[in-house]
């Protein structure tokens, strides 16, 4: 990815995650949160372009010298003083939060070889010297792809794919996945989470 590419994306506007209207830090609102909620969430670009044609290159061609490519900016849209990534900079400093990928079912993660988001989760736990936990959560069983389902059927489809394998769950923790588009699946894995006994989860995505 050239600078002169990268140069034309814009940071994009952060919203609640529960209701997706417009929230400038990704915090959730206040009426907006309840005992199973996301606190917040955080993506660092669009879901076009580059960026899309990057993660499918990534997730479906097995292109994985990409996974270092948007490592390394994503690291940069973080380290920017004064950005949208201000609050969750801050929760990171103050709750040290654990990193959990959301996992992929077994066999597709052995056909594929990785899960995209452990690597950009490993990429981001390192850059802040966060603890990166792999097995806290798994899924127990595979669904369908999400691609070409409606909002309701995604909502569907991801029920009670995930479970929590400890008995002990860190209170505060970042959930991080690549694609944010309705939300189903890390609002499922977040649910888990705090019913396992999670204080505050965010979310993050690297596109939107």
């Amino acid at each position: 990815m050239c600078d002169t590419c990268l140069e034309k994306l814009e940071q994009p506007k952060l919203i609640c995650p529960v209701c997706e209207r417009p929230q400038p830090l990704g915090e959730t609102h206040g009426r907006c949160k309840t005992g199973h909620s996301l606190d917040g969430l955080v993506y660092f670009y669009n879901y076009q372009g580059i960026i899309r044609e990057a993660i499918h290159k990534l997730k479906y061609r097995y292109v994985t010298d990409l996974a270092i490519e948007l490592e390394n900016q994503i690291i940069k849209q973080f380290d920017i003083p004064e950005s949208n990534f201000t609050l969750i900079r801050r929760r990171i400093s103050l709750s040290r939060p654990v990193l959990i990928p959301i996992p992929l079912f077994w066999y597709r993660e052995n056909r594929r070889g990785f899960n995209q988001a452990g690597l950009f989760g490993q990429a981001i736990a390192k850059h802040f010297n966060l603890p990166f936990r792999e097995q806290i959560l798994v899924r127990t069983k595979p669904n369908v792809s999400q691609t070409k389902l409606s909002y309701k059927k995604r909502e569907e489809n991801v029920k009670d794919i995930f479970s929590v394998r400890t008995s002990h769950v860190p209170p505060s923790l970042l959930l991080i996945d690549d694609v944010w588009t309705t939300g189903a699946t890390m609002k499922e894995a977040c649910r888990v989470l705090k019913d396992a006994g999670a204080k505050e989860v965010w979310g993050i995505a690297i596109a939107r």
